[in-house]
């Protein structure tokens, strides 16, 4: 009985606890959200001027995101962290193939950074 429990804990853990992290992710999102909302509604039945200045101090508030990517600045972390796995394979305890991993990241961060160095003077939305 004992050598079956353990096989069904660690499949539970392992696919469970990715749902559980984003389910607490979302749950308190949305009672950011649900705060916000409350007290917006508030100032509204007492009939407070609603500038832009009290929304932005509310709190829950989202600022609006303008869809821009800051693609140097990802591809050059991801390069980093390429990097760093590529090291840890290199010199870690074992033999790994994490260098191979590593420089597979790397080749990725570079393009990243690449593409961000073509493109930082185009706009993002630009289709020609």
């Amino acid at each position: 009985m004992e050598d079956i429990l353990i096989p069904i804990f660690g499949i539970v853990g392992v696919f469970g606890m990715p749902v559980f992290i984003v389910w607490i992710v979302y749950y308190f999102e949305s009672r950011s959200e649900k705060k916000f909302h409350q007290t917006l509604q508030e100032l509204i039945k007492s009939g407070q001027e609603l500038s832009p200045d009290i929304l932005q101090s509310i709190p829950g508030y989202k600022k609006e995101k303008n869809g821009e990517r800051n693609d140097i600045r990802s591809g050059t972390i991801t390069a980093g962290v390429g990097i760093g796995i590529a090291l840890f394979g290199q010199f870690g305890v074992a033999e790994t193939p994490l260098v191979g991993i590593g420089l597979l990241v790397l080749s990725i961060g570079l393009g990243i950074l690449a593409y961000g160095i073509y493109n930082k003077d185009k706009k993002v939305n630009d289709v020609s």
